[in-house]
């Protein structure tokens, strides 16, 4: 049950003077939980709660201690999110359970981004290209993270898409779904990745994919 402590630090959280203190009441909640003094119950209050300073909490927390009795309602709200915040939150507790519970609904939101990224961002302040890209990528590189730890086979088509993205950090990342996995790429066009992608991490990761595809043959 939370107690006077507990809302204490979660006060600081939300209305620190600055993000130094906020940081230190972050630091003393989850000091809290590995000691034990939350239960399920209290993350499940928080997560319902409307200030999304005490949800964005919440989220992290359940990721931390993978608390499983919250991934229905993280489900749910990773569903209905719109909040690159939140969802940056919730991709990352995600990769925290270290289980493939979330896999659809990641998948399938990538797929909307991938075919009607404008209605995501129709109602968002940000409208330079620029700041647009860099709320899609928020999502796109940590979904793409935990794919490659909660992937299968069937991720490949929704993934390959952006293996040709503008930013070098999502290709790599998406060129990494494709190893993790062990979902196959043609020669051709690894070779291509190596001879001609501009970022040197890029050609790095598809000339080691190329070795392995080679020794795999010689095996």
């Amino acid at each position: 049950m939370l107690q006077s402590d507990h809302y204490e630090l979660l006060d600081r959280l939300r209305f620190g003077k600055d993000n130094d203190e906020r940081k230190e009441a972050l630091k003393a909640l989850i000091n809290l939980e590995y000691e034990v003094r939350f239960d399920e119950a209290d993350f499940l209050k928080l997560l319902a709660d409307e200030d999304p300073v005490f949800q964005v909490y919440a989220i992290g927390a359940m990721g931390r201690q993978k608390i499983k009795a919250g991934i229905p309602e993280l489900r749910k709200i990773y569903l209905n999110a719109s909040d690159t915040l939140i969802l940056n939150e919730l991709l990352t507790s995600f990769q925290q359970f270290e289980s493939d519970d979330f896999i659809d609904i990641v998948v399938e939101k990538l797929r909307k981004l991938t075919k009607k990224s404008w209605s995501f961002l129709k109602n968002s302040s940000y409208d330079r290209d620029s700041d647009r890209g860099f709320i899609l990528n928020q999502i796109l590189i940590p979904s793409l993270r935990y794919i490659q730890m909660a992937g299968n086979a069937k991720v490949e088509k929704t993934v390959r898409v952006f293996l040709d993205h503008e930013d070098a950090n999502v290709r790599w990342h998406s060129l990494m779904v494709f190893d993790k996995l062990g979902i196959p790429l043609k020669q051709d066009f690894i070779s291509r990745m190596i001879e001609s992608d501009p970022s040197p991490l890029v050609k790095e990761l598809a000339a080691i994919m190329m070795e392995k595809r080679k020794s795999a043959a010689e095996q």
